[in-house]
């Protein structure tokens, strides 16, 4: 039997939304209990917060925790050159931040933000990241917004990835290109910071979601598809010694993409320029918005991972923005933000316990 999954997916986040209302009332009554009644304690009502999944917290579609930040926390270093693999590179230490919702919880789960600005610019400091982080950490998940080296730190490039660049692409995208493998290959280390520290920041790491926006999307597509050698191991320790500060020895593995106007460009250079094939029915849910009219990174972008998608038989769901063009944070659809769209997706895709 064919079964339209866009049309299914479109149907259990419409389900969710409506199941929300219910869940704002009860959380509402509540509230106003506790404020009548102050004889009742927070503990009391510790049974709401805890998840019928016994794996994973519970995650709220409401803000619900006061969110803590810690920021510039070094997941690593990686080499910075004059220019491209010039002699005498400096180290430089590689930070994000981390939005951790006010509980006590150890099993909570995860969302990686990775920037856009054309792996030229941008910070995790950029407006949008840092409302997003708030928005998924006041809900219940733990966020670590990442910064990775642009094109002006001329990280450490494999000389085999810098020959195969110059034959794919056009003089002026090249440097753009090569410095797509040091912003891969930070990325990946990020995730497997997080890895080695979930004790610490109490997180379940079998619950991952990564996103980004523009390039940091691109890279969120390649981090949740490729492997994890991918953008790790074209280079050795004694070509890059920093690469030891990067907990080589953890994995990962992503259960969702949140790709704001990115694509697959990422996931196809592995695949060619390590005669791969990395789409499979096994890959990550995808949750893709896309402006129509975008210039900067084009539509048809989006129509190409949804039709991959599609022949694999992966989960997905693609939003077409439309009439918008590159970056429309404060779309809104029916009353639901993009951080709502990707939030309902994220709890049908991972079946995550919401309230």
């Amino acid at each position: 039997m064919f079964v339209d999954t866009q049309k299914t997916l479109r149907f259990l986040i419409i389900f969710s939304s409506l199941k929300t209302e219910l869940n704002m009332a009860i959380q509402r009554i509540l509230q106003i209990i506790l404020f009548l009644i102050p004889t009742l304690t927070p503990p009391s009502l510790e049974g709401l917060f805890l998840s019928s999944n016994e794996e994973v917290s519970r995650v709220f579609y409401e803000p619900t925790y006061e969110v803590n930040v810690q920021r510039d926390v070094i997941y690593g270093y990686g080499l910075s050159h004059d220019s491209f693999n010039l002699e005498n590179p400096k180290q430089i230490p590689l930070k994000l931040d981390i939005y951790t919702p006010k509980n006590d919880f150890s099993n909570r789960p995860i969302v990686v933000l990775i920037h856009g600005g054309g792996f030229r610019g941008g910070s995790k400091e950029k407006p949008p990241f840092i409302a997003m982080s708030n928005f998924f950490a006041a809900r219940g998940w733990v966020v670590f917004n990442i910064n990775y080296r642009l094109l002006k730190d001329f990280g450490s490039v494999p000389k085999a990835w810098g020959a195969y660049v110059d034959k794919q692409t056009i003089p002026s995208k090249r440097t753009q290109n090569k410095a797509v493998y040091p912003a891969l290959r930070d990325a990946k280390a990020a995730l497997r910071w997080v890895i080695a520290n979930r004790t610490e920041y109490g997180i379940n790491t079998d619950y991952i979601t990564v996103g980004g926006g523009s390039a940091g999307a691109f890279s969120a597509v390649a981090v949740g598809i490729t492997e994890n050698d991918d953008y790790r191991d074209e280079l050795t320790v004694e070509q890059d010694p920093t690469l030891l500060s990067t907990n080589l020895n953890e994995s990962f593995e992503v259960k969702t993409i949140l790709n704001f106007w990115g694509g697959k460009d990422c996931v196809d250079a592995i695949n060619i320029f390590k005669n791969k094939q990395l789409y499979s029915k096994s890959n990550p849910s995808l949750f893709t918005a896309h402006g129509t009219n975008d210039l900067i990174v084009s539509y048809e972008k989006a129509e190409a991972l949804k039709t991959i998608y599609e022949d694999t038989g992966a989960p997905h769901i693609l939003y077409p923005l439309e009439g918008k063009g590159h970056g429309p944070w404060n779309y809104n659809e029916n009353g639901n933000s993009l951080g709502d769209l990707a939030l309902k997706f994220i709890v049908a895709q991972q079946q995550l316990d919401v309230f």
